[in-house]
């Protein structure tokens, strides 16, 4: 019975794991578009970055998979081994991004 308790919650943390990653990812999508269409404030050369960082991140979340999976561990802990560089990678896009804010009439809004 334990053993089944602790497999839920390993299970459990996982998918709060991807709903987390589905909502970073969702909201750096979102203030990219609006940043590319004039209404957010994005940094210079945020257009290369966004293209830039995908293969060193993927590529990192392949190893950390291919590593967890080698020695030995349960499917959803390799799953999240290969979430991880992904996630903290859109996490910190995410907040990069959201300390930029909107732009009004040209001009990025201050925060008091």
């Amino acid at each position: 019975m334990n053993h089944a308790i602790d497999r839920f919650g390993d299970m459990a943390d996982t998918w709060v794991a991807v709903t987390r990653l589905m909502a970073d990812a969702q909201c750096v999508l979102t203030m990219r578009l609006l940043g590319l269409s004039g209404v957010w404030s994005l940094p210079e050369g945020e257009s290369q970055t966004m293209v830039g960082e995908k293969v060193p991140v993927f590529t990192e979340a392949a190893l950390s998979g291919t590593f967890a999976m080698m020695s030995g561990r349960s499917p959803h802990k390799v799953f999240r081994e290969t979430l991880k560089p992904i996630s903290s990678k859109a996490s910190a896009n995410r907040e990069r991004l959201e300390d930029r804010g909107p732009l009004v009439f040209g001009r990025r809004v201050t925060r008091a």
